[in-house]
């Protein structure tokens, strides 16, 4: 036996272990050498080191639903395995893949499929293998787009900021063909850009969508065009009745809530409040819904901030990004918890929902019942299924990743055109639906070049049959 060589049994164990990690999306307990190398079917450029190996094959799968290991084979320093999968599609694949070993594991690996594979369908074999083309596309807009969200009766909404595009519409409707309706009618999505009343009674720049579990549509509008400071008389929380398709109920918000430099983000409701994130300053909003009373709280509190040294790596480019503050916000399923994190920032936290409504707490009071959950990666949008399964889009792997309610944390989806998936919706029927907003490509992030690429696509994605959802957003 060489110098660092293992013995045969050993290396066929992690050979196993590297195909079933496959099935399961685990590869933690694969042994990879410190020096893994692996040779990329889809480019034939070879990737090092095992950040960069894993979260290659941890994508790959996501897509994987079954196993057969058929064959393996040692010979040190080399090894080969033969071995099937079965896509999430039904569609069956053999490989036969090769290795190099040394005394950690494995050194070199080099995936090659059936050759009937790559001549009977090509581009499914790509698909699958980069997750572009491979996940459905609910709508693509030529507009981009943040906000999205799902009825309980199948009807699905979508909703464009004004940041650097004039928004046509500012919220629409999603029909069956793709295409996107004013709602809920036109003259509410043209605003004649005059602060005041007309501010407060037309979109202005809506950011985000939510419909409650008595599907009634919320549209969150923190009217800052651009980001650059709200118009006065903007700030605002629409409720929108689905059966009659008219406004309801229009909360305003002063200066004392949605300050200057405020953008009000995202959103969650419980106990007859809603509670809103503004991510430009940091902080949470309780809305009394009843009353029409808000309040801005923990906006002293470290939770609701960035955090130092945060950097956005995309596609291993670094993006300038400000300080984006708390972004994605949830209700856990037994609805006693809101979760909520930072953009540029990498830890979850949680408060109890009757901590937020309890007006009696003074702010460091309220500060002691905030609850450090995990340390995660930057993400956007996050959301529970009933199961306690937390998704989040991680902004930085063109991906969703899951947290299980045992911690894990693990990739769901992934694919090369989730291009800054940015706001999930899980509807009633299992699905989790996010927009693609390409938000890392815009000007103010590539030294003033608009590299984003329309159509700007909204993905839907089959949650685990046992998942039935109670909210969307």
């Amino acid at each position: 036996m060489s110098t660092g060589e293992l013995d045969k049994e050993t290396y066929r164990h992690i050979i196993e272990d590297y195909f079933r990690a496959f099935g399961t999306g685990d590869f933690s307990n694969v042994k990879f050498s410190s020096d893994i190398q692996f040779l990329s079917p889809i480019s034939g450029i070879t990737m090092n080191g095992r950040r960069d190996v894993v979260n290659f094959v941890s994508g790959v799968s996501t897509r994987v639903q079954a196993v057969n290991i058929i064959s393996t084979a040692v010979d040190f320093p080399v090894a080969s395995g033969v071995w099937q999968m079965t896509t999430t599609q039904g569609v069956q694949y053999t490989l036969h893949n090769f290795f190099r070993l040394d005394g950690q594991g494995l050194l070199y690996i080099w995936p090659m499929f059936d050759p009937k594979a790559v001549m009977n369908d090509p581009p499914g074999l790509l698909h699958w293998l980069r997750g572009a083309g491979y996940y459905e596309v609910v709508a693509q807009t030529q507009k981009q787009p943040t906000g999205v969200t799902v009825s309980r009766t199948g009807r699905t909404f979508v909703c464009f900021p004004r940041w650097i595009d004039y928004p046509w519409p500012s919220v629409g409707e999603i029909a069956k063909d793709g295409s996107v309706t004013p709602y809920p009618d036109e003259s509410m999505n043209i605003w004649d850009e005059q602060p005041g009343n007309s501010a407060g009674s037309h979109f202005v720049c809506v950011h985000t969508l939510y419909t409650d579990a008595n599907d009634g549509l919320w549209i969150l509008d923190p009217a800052s065009p651009g980001q650059k400071g709200i118009v006065a008389g903007g700030p605002k929380l629409i409720k929108v009745n689905l059966e009659s398709n008219q406004v309801e109920r229009i909360y305003l918000f002063d200066p004392s809530v949605a300050p200057l430099k405020s953008y009000l983000n995202k959103l969650r409701f419980s106990e007859g409040y809603a509670f809103i994130t503004d991510s430009n300053l940091g902080a949470l909003v309780s809305l009394n819904l009843t009353t029409g009373k808000a309040r801005r709280l923990l906006e002293n509190h470290p939770s609701t901030k960035s955090e130092a040294q945060t950097t956005l790596t995309i596609d291993d480019i670094n993006y300038p990004f400000p300080p984006v503050h708390v972004d994605g916000i949830a209700l856990d399923p037994a609805q006693q918890f809101i979760y909520y994190k930072a953009l540029t920032g990498r830890t979850l936290y949680r408060i109890p929902v009757k901590a937020l409504i309890d007006e009696s707490l003074t702010p460091d009071d309220l500060g002691k019942k905030v609850e450090t959950v995990a340390v995660t990666e930057p993400t956007g949008g996050i959301e529970f299924d009933t199961s306690g399964n937390l998704y989040m889009t991680a902004v930085e792997e063109d991906a969703i990743k899951v947290r299980r309610p045992d911690g894990r944390f693990e990739f769901f989806a992934r694919a090369t055109n989730f291009t800054w998936p940015d706001t999930i919706a899980v509807s009633h029927d299992g699905y989790l639906i996010f927009t693609a907003s390409q938000l890392h490509l815009m000007p103010a992030h590539n030294g003033g070049v608009d590299k984003r690429s329309p159509p700007y696509n909204i993905f839907r994605l089959k949650l685990p049959s046992e998942t039935e959802s109670t909210s969307s957003s």
